[in-house]
């Protein structure tokens, strides 16, 4: 007489287990072989990348490269054109100094004049010159630009004061 089997006793036969263990094990066998195949296609998409990432560092150093030796030259010679510029430019300083010092060799000085407290370009230029108006205390400012700083303003008592010879225009 048969026997009958309970619900666990079906489930676990030992029939019944061996195809259900070779599917699970093919089934496995297949996704192992898929995982392997991504895992190579992702390795095979990184070589690329990474030989494309170096071809394109190996391009963008040789237009560096490029770029600077090209550099280098401009530099050369816009450091040459500029050099050449303040040689000019020095060369032309020092053709005004000269003459101004020629011109200032040149005009005569009358006096120095030390300045009283109270004083004025006006009141210098009236007592040299017999004139207080603009014309002639200017050509005292003029004389004595750096000391005045450019302005009748900065006139203070204790200076000393230039009186060159009036210029030919403004001689009586």
């Amino acid at each position: 007489m048969a026997e009958k089997k309970g619900l666990f006793s079906k489930i676990f036969s030992k029939k019944d287990a061996k195809p259900d263990v070779k599917d699970e094990l093919k089934e496995a066998k297949k996704e192992a072989e898929a995982a392997k195949q991504a895992i190579k296609d992702m390795m095979d998409k990184r070589t690329e990348e990474s030989i494309e990432k170096a071809e394109e560092l190996r391009e963008a150093k040789e237009k560096i490269e490029e770029l600077q030796k090209d550099t280098k030259e401009d530099l050369k010679e816009k450091f040459e054109k500029e050099r050449q510029k303040r040689l000019e430019n020095r060369k032309e300083m020092l053709q005004e100094a000269k003459e101004k010092l020629e011109a200032q060799a040149a005009s005569k000085l009358l006096a120095q004049h030390t300045v009283q407290s109270g004083e004025t370009l006006s009141h210098i230029a009236l007592k040299y010159y017999n004139h207080a108006t603009p014309p002639y205390w200017k050509v005292l400012l003029e004389a004595n630009k750096e000391a005045l700083q450019g302005s009748e303003l900065n006139v203070r008592s204790g200076m000393v004061i230039d009186v060159p010879e009036l210029p030919d225009e403004l001689k009586d």
